[in-house]
């Protein structure tokens, strides 16, 4: 059987020089027979914006339940700030969490429900006036301190959730898609706000989401998570541009994957025959080998592929659908082989428009279509 397993440091990896909030060693979590983390290996730095991203059901929050202490993996080791946590509750490990549902109480107004835990923890007076004030100030929530929740709009609730996390100065600020209650428009308002913010307290904050784009706008490295395995770990643009396998280029982003057998290979340049007998010029992606003969799949992203025959691989197909999307509009073609071709064009004053039904000429270059691993 495949070992599906993946360890955390491929060769897009940053230099090993900063210093280790979170380490996961080895983490396995099952509930009965079901597998929810599998052998997990992850190192998340200080002072990084790190997101498990991947479907529902893949591990991701499990994993950020077994760092905040509410679940404890069956396999492996949890450090947070070089301490190992197991068997630590949750209110002594030094990591916040805010939820999805904010977790506000709804009888107390702003000022005590970001003093809610520092008063638990014994701050009182002058400092714990001045560390509210600090943390209303931060999410910008001055002057609200006496509002009651019912009177905050989502978003404001959110950031007394936030206030109320980071007022306690925790070592790692947990997050579990904490704007998905929002609306489309300001939750992407918040995801930039939550940037700034992290930038900003330096603190290390680890987020769960299925939103990909979410998880690109806001992260410094992603983990892509897939029935509890991290399939790969990246900064935004590698996961993107570089993706090592079919589950990480579909999910990431839109995607035109197909098959086809290796007829040659010249270095990093992979020469394939697709069912139709085409040939199409692809790279192997850092550390690939594929062999003549063998089976491959290849992507290309649609905004890599143009009209006109300007690239290495060009081919005719006819104009299936058309979306329009503003910015650019999307053309869904289909190949002589019944293949789906995905691509797009900016909406640029000088751009030709296309009718469906019209057949078309279109080209992509070798060094945007990867091969792909399993």
């Amino acid at each position: 059987m495949e070992d599906r397993r993946i360890q955390e440091r491929p060769p897009d990896a940053p230099p090993v020089d900063r210093k280790v909030a979170v380490a996961l060693s080895g983490i396995t979590k099952r509930f009965g027979d079901f597998v929810a983390v599998d052998d997990l290996n992850l190192d998340i730095y200080e002072g990084e914006f790190f997101s498990l991203l991947g479907p529902s059901g893949c591990g991701k929050t499990t994993t950020l339940r077994m760092i905040a202490g509410f679940e404890e993996p069956g396999e492996g080791e949890i450090s947070v700030a070089g301490q190992p946590v197991q068997g630590v509750p949750p209110y002594r490990r030094p990591v916040n969490t805010v939820f999805q549902s904010y977790a506000i109480f709804p009888h107390l107004n702003v000022f005590d429900n970001v003093a809610f835990g520092l008063r638990r923890a014994g701050v009182k007076g002058e400092e714990l006036r001045q560390r509210v004030t600090r943390a209303c100030k931060m999410v910008q929530l001055q002057g609200f301190e006496k509002r009651k929740p019912r009177m905050l709009s989502g978003g404001q609730q959110q950031r007394v959730a936030l206030a109320r996390a980071l007022v306690n100065r925790p070592k790692v600020l947990l997050l579990d898609e904490p704007l998905g209650a929002l609306d489309l428009k300001l939750r992407k308002e918040m995801q930039l706000e939550l940037k700034n913010l992290q930038h900003e307290v330096g603190i290390t904050f680890i987020y769960v989401t299925h939103d990909q784009e979410e998880a690109l706008t806001m992260s410094d490295r992603i983990a892509v998570m897939n029935e509890g395995v991290v399939q790969q770990v990246a900064d935004p643009a590698t996961l993107y541009e570089r993706p090592r396998n079919r589950f990480v280029a579909n999910f990431i982003g839109q995607t035109n994957l197909f098959s086809g057998t290796v007829e040659s290979v010249n270095g990093e340049k992979v020469t394939l025959v697709v069912p139709d007998g085409a040939k199409v010029e692809a790279v192997a992606q850092d550390g690939a080998e594929p062999e003549p003969g063998s089976e491959v799949h290849v992507a290309v992203r649609p905004e890599k592929v143009r009209f006109g025959a300007a690239g290495d691989n060009v081919c005719t197909a006819e104009v299936r659908q058309i979306v329009y999307l503003g910015v650019s509009t999307q053309y869904i073609t289909w190949l002589p082989d019944g293949r789906k071709l995905a691509l797009y064009q900016q909406n640029i004053q000088d751009a030709g428009g296309y009718d469906v039904g019209d057949e078309v000429t279109v080209s992509w270059d070798a060094r945007n279509c990867l091969v792909l691993g399993g």
